[in-house]
């Protein structure tokens, strides 16, 4: 193959060979390439001079910006590569320019690419879009330093709807969540992604992004979660289709969708953890949040199959105006639970030498001990032929409840005086649709720890927000024992 002198390379070269310290500075497309003056030895072109070699690399004339010689470094794009005698450094800036001329994939930059660095590529239908958040929700860095990066629209400018815009970053593991934050007419949305991997020459795309389904707030607000989210269309397609033949196979593409949708309510999550982290002013804000976090990805198989037993328990509620709630997901035959922790009121029926003070007719008993729970179930099913009454296990009562959300109002935290009302939070429900399930008192349960005690659920109102969660197990009493802050809920199932 012929070879050349690219003479007016060359003429640059031995300008700079007299100033020590300067650099060669070749911009192509987002990626700026920095070689020491003094390093770049001879440069040929070849191939009928569209393309030529410098230190190693090949660029195509045609894709070249920009050459120029400078004693400072002055990067203005997206990647930075530096040659020197310890060999290539790469540097992905944290703030990067909308390009769609970025050029990545370009044959100038495709062996840089393929070896060090990705992205994701954002394309969107939607006008006005001014610029993007991206966030590894893990922490990693997506950009040199950073694990937060921005895409911004030229000044003036927002982002051509349909077209695709290429973020350069490191290579990275986002399989636990992303996070985009999409702002829009000064509103952001936020969309997080999951099963995912940036790998050096590939670039990711949102596939699941529907932009139909982004609510659009103020920045500054508060993020206040659904109590009790819908479910999202792919999972109700899944869901119908195992209702309809309950194949293994569609079981799995269930299970697999749930999947998805559990781990982006994981990744929203972190993503608040690391908020909290960079601006919490307490400490215990990160402690809880971080065992939250912990929780939901040490126990995910056990939290999807308790949601998969709700989903696909077909039963409804045969008297809506009684105060049985259906326990979807329940082995046991027909079982029901009731709307509302057992109240004095109730429990003075059962005993009648049972007393309490005036006005506090709703408020759920406590000092009971196990046995005297157990009594007030037997004594329900003396007069019913057709059901039978007992307190429920553990799992009945996470069942019952559901996954506690994090924003959910409720009497803990000592923002009471003291024990209230079961209807006090009453906009508050559960999985079931029952109430008071977590905050104003424990509840006691059927099942024990290693050490033979009596787990209790839903915290109480001197209990902090994070022991008041659905999944806590923590907290256990003694079967004998009668305690001012925990009280009972009954289950009812067929005979």
């Amino acid at each position: 193959m012929m070879k050349r002198k690219y003479s007016i390379t060359a003429a640059l070269l031995s300008m700079a060979l007299t100033v020590a310290a300067q650099n060669l500075n070749v911009k192509v497309g987002s990626v700026d390439y920095q070689f020491p003056a003094s390093m770049t030895g001879e440069m040929t072109y070849t191939a009928g001079g569209t393309a030529f070699n410098v230190m190693g690399h090949t660029f195509q004339l045609n894709e070249v910006n920009s050459m120029s010689i400078n004693s400072t470094a002055t990067p203005t794009n997206a990647v930075l590569a530096t040659y020197g005698a310890d060999g290539l450094t790469l540097t992905i800036a944290s703030e990067q320019q909308a390009n769609l001329n970025a050029n990545y994939l370009g044959l100038s930059n495709s062996s840089l690419c393929q070896n060090t660095f990705g992205g994701i590529r954002l394309n969107f239908s939607l006008t006005g879009i001014t610029h993007v958040e991206i966030e590894s929700v893990d922490g990693y860095n997506l950009a040199t330093g950073h694990s937060i990066m921005t895409i911004k629209a030229p000044d003036g400018e927002t982002l051509e709807p349909g077209k695709d815009y290429y973020v350069a970053t490191l290579p990275c593991d986002v399989s636990s969540g992303y996070r985009l934050s999409i702002y829009k007419d000064g509103l952001e949305a936020q969309y997080f992604g999951v099963h995912q991997v940036i790998e050096a020459g590939q670039f990711i795309h949102p596939d699941d992004l529907r932009e139909s389904d982004l609510e659009f707030d103020d920045p500054d607000a508060p993020l206040v979660e659904e109590e009790r989210p819908g479910l999202d269309k792919d999972t109700k397609d899944a869901l119908v289709a195992y209702q309809k033949n309950p194949t293994e196979e569609n079981k799995q593409a269930l299970l697999d969708q749930m999947g998805t949708k559990y781990d982006k309510v994981v990744a929203r999550k972190k993503a608040k953890l690391r908020e909290l982290e960079r601006d919490a002013k307490q400490q215990k804000l990160v402690d809880e949040m971080q065992a939250i976090v912990d929780e939901m990805v040490n126990n995910r198989d056990i939290r999807l199959q308790q949601q998969f037993l709700r989903l696909i328990d077909p039963r409804t509620d045969e008297d809506p105006t009684d105060q049985w709630m259906v326990l979807r997901g329940s082995s046991a035959k027909n079982a029901y639970v009731a709307y509302a922790p057992v109240t004095n009121a109730e429990y003075a029926l059962f005993n009648p030498k049972f007393g309490y003070p005036a006005g506090h007719e709703e408020y759920p008993v406590v000092n009971v001990t196990l046995a005297d729970c157990q009594a007030y179930c037997e004594w329900l099913g003396q007069n019913d032929k057709v059901h039978t009454y007992r307190l429920p296990s553990e799992e009945e009562w996470i069942l019952a409840a559901g996954h506690m959300p994090k924003d959910v109002k409720m009497n803990s935290d000592h923002v009471e005086r003291g024990l209230t009302s079961v209807l006090a939070y009453a906009q508050t429900t559960g999985a079931c649709g029952g109430i008071d399930f977590w905050g104003n008192s424990w509840e006691w349960t059927t099942t024990t720890n290693a050490e033979g005690l009596y787990i209790v659920k839903g915290g109480s109102w001197d209990s902090s927000r994070d022991a008041c969660r659905s999944e806590y197990s923590d907290d256990v009493r003694e079967a004998d024992g009668k305690y001012a802050n925990v009280g009972f809920r009954v289950v009812r199932v067929d005979r």
